[in-house]
């Protein structure tokens, strides 16, 4: 997965035409989704252009990199 990407802004709350900057990692030790994938909004653009102007290593997705997360792993009930 790259560092950065730029696509619309979408989540699992939100829903956004703006082009939106991304970055990916994975949640650290001690968090509660640790060792999953983690993204995190950096910024937002009107345009395509303002968005590969401002992060030109950023790779730029057509559909959306959110994914939920897993909380199988914690006790309680079933999820």
């Amino acid at each position: 997965m790259p560092e950065h990407t730029i696509e619309r802004g979408r989540g699992a709350t939100y829903a956004t035409n703006r082009w939106t900057v991304y970055e990916h990692g994975i949640y650290g030790r001690g968090s509660v989704l640790e060792g999953q994938s983690r993204r995190i909004w950096v910024d937002d653009f009107e345009t395509l252009d303002e968005a590969k102007a401002a992060y030109p290593d950023a790779d730029i997705v057509a559909g959306s990199t959110y994914r939920p997360p897993s909380l199988n792993h914690l006790p309680g009930e079933d999820l």
